[in-house]
Protein backbone atom coordinates (compact mmCIF):
# COMPACT_ATOMS: atom_id res chain seq x y z
CA UNK A 1 0.00 0.00 0.00
CA UNK A 2 2.81 2.29 0.82
CA UNK A 3 4.74 1.46 -2.55
CA UNK A 4 1.77 2.27 -4.36
CA UNK A 5 0.73 5.62 -2.71
CA UNK A 6 4.85 6.65 -3.20
CA UNK A 7 4.10 5.74 -7.08
CA UNK A 8 1.12 7.91 -7.35
CA UNK A 9 2.40 11.02 -5.75
CA UNK A 10 5.77 10.26 -7.87
CA UNK A 11 3.45 10.33 -11.22
CA UNK A 12 1.63 13.61 -9.88
CA UNK A 13 4.61 15.50 -9.42
CA UNK A 14 6.28 14.76 -12.09
CA UNK A 15 3.19 14.92 -14.66
CA UNK A 16 2.78 18.88 -12.74
CA UNK A 17 6.58 19.59 -13.58
CA UNK A 18 6.36 18.38 -16.81
CA UNK A 19 2.83 20.33 -17.50
CA UNK A 20 4.76 23.63 -16.53
CA UNK A 21 6.61 23.40 -19.82
CA UNK A 22 5.71 20.29 -22.30
CA UNK A 23 1.92 20.73 -23.04
CA UNK A 24 3.31 22.02 -26.33
CA UNK A 25 6.45 20.98 -28.17
CA UNK A 26 7.54 22.33 -31.46
CA UNK A 27 10.64 21.70 -33.48
CA UNK A 28 13.10 23.07 -35.30
CA UNK A 29 11.64 26.55 -35.53
CA UNK A 30 9.13 28.52 -33.15
CA UNK A 31 8.58 31.59 -31.19
CA UNK A 32 9.12 31.71 -27.46
CA UNK A 33 5.78 33.45 -26.66
CA UNK A 34 4.23 30.61 -27.05
CA UNK A 35 2.64 29.35 -23.21
CA UNK A 36 3.60 26.27 -21.83
CA UNK A 37 5.78 25.32 -24.87
CA UNK A 38 9.01 23.07 -25.25
CA UNK A 39 11.14 24.24 -28.61
CA UNK A 40 13.39 21.98 -29.83
CA UNK A 41 15.64 23.58 -32.32
CA UNK A 42 15.43 27.13 -32.47
CA UNK A 43 13.08 29.68 -30.26
CA UNK A 44 12.51 33.55 -31.42
CA UNK A 45 11.46 36.53 -29.90
CA UNK A 46 11.45 40.31 -29.05
CA UNK A 47 11.25 40.28 -25.38
CA UNK A 48 11.32 37.94 -22.26
CA UNK A 49 8.72 35.57 -21.92
CA UNK A 50 6.55 35.29 -19.12
CA UNK A 51 4.84 31.92 -20.70
CA UNK A 52 6.89 29.10 -19.02
CA UNK A 53 8.67 28.24 -21.73
CA UNK A 54 11.95 25.98 -22.42
CA UNK A 55 14.10 26.10 -25.05
CA UNK A 56 16.71 22.92 -25.96
CA UNK A 57 18.81 24.10 -28.78
CA UNK A 58 19.50 28.30 -29.42
CA UNK A 59 17.38 31.30 -28.46
CA UNK A 60 17.08 34.72 -30.05
CA UNK A 61 15.80 37.47 -28.05
CA UNK A 62 15.70 40.58 -30.75
CA UNK A 63 16.17 43.09 -29.25
CA UNK A 64 15.47 42.15 -25.13
CA UNK A 65 15.22 44.86 -22.83
CA UNK A 66 18.92 44.49 -22.03
CA UNK A 67 19.26 47.47 -24.10
CA UNK A 68 17.67 50.27 -21.64
CA UNK A 69 19.79 48.99 -18.81
CA UNK A 70 22.26 51.29 -18.81
CA UNK A 71 19.41 53.94 -18.18
CA UNK A 72 18.35 52.39 -15.02
CA UNK A 73 19.43 52.95 -11.35
CA UNK A 74 21.32 49.64 -10.75
CA UNK A 75 20.22 45.94 -11.48
CA UNK A 76 17.67 44.04 -9.53
CA UNK A 77 20.43 42.47 -7.24
CA UNK A 78 22.16 45.83 -7.06
CA UNK A 79 20.88 47.04 -3.53
CA UNK A 80 20.89 43.11 -1.61
CA UNK A 81 22.75 43.12 1.56
CA UNK A 82 22.40 39.64 2.75
CA UNK A 83 20.80 36.63 1.98
CA UNK A 84 21.35 32.71 3.51
CA UNK A 85 24.23 30.69 3.70
CA UNK A 86 22.70 28.26 1.34
CA UNK A 87 20.72 28.69 -2.70
CA UNK A 88 17.56 27.20 -2.42
CA UNK A 89 16.47 26.35 -6.08
CA UNK A 90 12.62 25.52 -4.98
CA UNK A 91 12.16 29.67 -3.93
CA UNK A 92 12.78 29.67 -7.84
CA UNK A 93 10.34 29.10 -10.21
CA UNK A 94 11.60 30.13 -13.95
CA UNK A 95 10.11 31.78 -16.46
CA UNK A 96 11.94 30.28 -19.38
CA UNK A 97 14.82 28.10 -19.24
CA UNK A 98 17.06 27.66 -22.28
CA UNK A 99 19.33 24.64 -22.22
CA UNK A 100 21.85 25.62 -24.93
CA UNK A 101 22.60 29.18 -26.33
CA UNK A 102 20.88 32.49 -25.65
CA UNK A 103 21.84 35.17 -27.51
CA UNK A 104 20.76 38.75 -27.18
CA UNK A 105 21.25 42.28 -27.12
CA UNK A 106 19.89 41.39 -23.46
CA UNK A 107 17.59 39.19 -21.80
CA UNK A 108 15.77 40.14 -18.38
CA UNK A 109 13.73 38.22 -16.69
CA UNK A 110 13.17 35.22 -14.40
CA UNK A 111 15.65 33.49 -16.54
CA UNK A 112 17.67 29.72 -15.95
CA UNK A 113 20.86 29.70 -18.01
CA UNK A 114 22.40 25.67 -18.77
CA UNK A 115 24.80 26.53 -21.22
CA UNK A 116 25.61 29.73 -22.61
CA UNK A 117 24.73 33.59 -22.63
CA UNK A 118 25.42 36.25 -24.76
CA UNK A 119 23.95 40.09 -24.37
CA UNK A 120 25.81 42.32 -26.51
CA UNK A 121 25.17 44.87 -23.19
CA UNK A 122 23.48 44.15 -20.50
CA UNK A 123 21.50 40.59 -19.17
CA UNK A 124 20.15 40.06 -15.38
CA UNK A 125 18.97 36.38 -14.71
CA UNK A 126 18.29 34.38 -11.80
CA UNK A 127 20.41 31.28 -12.34
CA UNK A 128 23.47 30.70 -15.16
CA UNK A 129 24.97 27.34 -15.47
CA UNK A 130 27.88 28.02 -17.73
CA UNK A 131 28.72 31.13 -19.03
CA UNK A 132 27.43 34.03 -19.30
CA UNK A 133 28.86 36.92 -21.40
CA UNK A 134 28.03 40.77 -21.67
CA UNK A 135 29.22 43.51 -23.24
CA UNK A 136 28.69 45.80 -20.67
CA UNK A 137 26.52 43.87 -17.58
CA UNK A 138 25.90 40.61 -15.92
CA UNK A 139 23.86 40.45 -13.32
CA UNK A 140 22.77 36.89 -11.80
CA UNK A 141 21.14 35.77 -8.45
CA UNK A 142 23.31 32.49 -8.66
CA UNK A 143 26.54 32.27 -11.28
CA UNK A 144 27.56 28.70 -11.48
CA UNK A 145 30.59 28.92 -13.90
CA UNK A 146 32.23 31.70 -15.68
CA UNK A 147 30.63 35.27 -16.01
CA UNK A 148 32.54 37.89 -18.24
CA UNK A 149 31.84 41.50 -19.08
CA UNK A 150 33.80 44.61 -20.14
CA UNK A 151 32.49 46.51 -16.92
CA UNK A 152 30.55 45.23 -14.38
CA UNK A 153 29.74 41.39 -13.17
CA UNK A 154 27.45 40.92 -9.91
CA UNK A 155 26.39 37.62 -8.09
CA UNK A 156 24.22 36.96 -5.26
CA UNK A 157 25.67 33.48 -4.86
CA UNK A 158 28.36 33.13 -6.94
CA UNK A 159 30.37 29.35 -7.65
CA UNK A 160 33.15 29.81 -10.63
CA UNK A 161 35.00 33.15 -11.66
CA UNK A 162 34.24 36.57 -12.50
CA UNK A 163 36.34 38.67 -14.74
CA UNK A 164 35.78 42.58 -15.56
CA UNK A 165 36.63 46.29 -14.35
CA UNK A 166 34.03 46.04 -11.56
CA UNK A 167 33.17 42.63 -9.63
CA UNK A 168 30.76 41.82 -6.98
CA UNK A 169 29.11 38.95 -5.39
CA UNK A 170 27.47 38.41 -1.73
CA UNK A 171 28.43 34.72 -1.40
CA UNK A 172 31.96 33.98 -3.61
CA UNK A 173 33.38 30.94 -3.66
CA UNK A 174 35.76 30.92 -6.55
CA UNK A 175 38.19 33.59 -8.61
CA UNK A 176 37.38 37.23 -8.98
CA UNK A 177 39.76 39.27 -11.66
CA UNK A 178 39.01 43.01 -12.11
CA UNK A 179 40.14 46.71 -11.24
CA UNK A 180 37.45 46.52 -8.74
CA UNK A 181 36.50 42.92 -6.44
CA UNK A 182 34.15 42.69 -3.81
CA UNK A 183 32.80 40.08 -1.74
CA UNK A 184 30.50 40.63 1.13
CA UNK A 185 31.50 36.08 1.95
CA UNK A 186 34.53 35.19 -0.12
CA UNK A 187 35.89 31.86 -0.15
CA UNK A 188 38.89 31.74 -2.63
CA UNK A 189 40.92 34.73 -4.42
CA UNK A 190 40.51 38.46 -5.42
CA UNK A 191 42.71 39.80 -7.89
CA UNK A 192 42.61 43.33 -8.50
CA UNK A 193 43.94 47.02 -7.82
CA UNK A 194 41.30 47.47 -5.48
CA UNK A 195 40.19 44.39 -3.30
CA UNK A 196 37.21 44.40 -0.55
CA UNK A 197 35.90 41.65 1.83
CA UNK A 198 33.90 41.12 4.50
CA UNK A 199 34.06 37.63 5.76
CA UNK A 200 37.15 36.13 4.07
CA UNK A 201 38.79 32.66 3.85
CA UNK A 202 40.86 33.53 0.83
CA UNK A 203 43.69 35.40 -0.64
CA UNK A 204 43.54 38.79 -2.24
CA UNK A 205 46.68 40.14 -4.61
CA UNK A 206 46.23 44.18 -5.64
CA UNK A 207 47.33 47.38 -4.86
CA UNK A 208 45.08 47.57 -1.74
CA UNK A 209 43.30 45.02 -0.14
CA UNK A 210 40.76 45.56 2.59
CA UNK A 211 39.28 42.32 4.72
CA UNK A 212 37.98 42.15 8.45
CA UNK A 213 41.27 41.54 9.71
CA UNK A 214 43.39 44.11 7.98
CA UNK A 215 44.19 46.22 5.52
CA UNK A 216 47.27 45.80 2.93
CA UNK A 217 48.94 46.34 -0.36
CA UNK A 218 49.92 43.71 -2.48
CA UNK A 219 48.73 40.56 -0.03
CA UNK A 220 46.08 40.17 2.00
CA UNK A 221 44.46 36.86 3.70
CA UNK A 222 42.59 35.27 6.68
CA UNK A 223 42.07 31.62 6.74
CA UNK A 224 40.66 31.73 10.22
CA UNK A 225 37.14 32.40 11.90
Amino acid sequence: MKNTLFVIIFLFVVSSQSQEYNQNNKYLFWTFHTKNTTVNGISIGAFPSNQFVKTNGIRLEIPGFGFLAPLGNGSPISNVISVDEKFDRKKYHFNEIVNGINVSTGTIGSVNFNGITIAAIAQFGELSNGVAIAGVWNAMDKSNGAQLSLFFNEAIYLSGIQIALSNSAILMNGLQIGAVNYGQTVRGIQIGIFNKSKNTRGIQLGLWNSNEKRKTPILNWNFKT
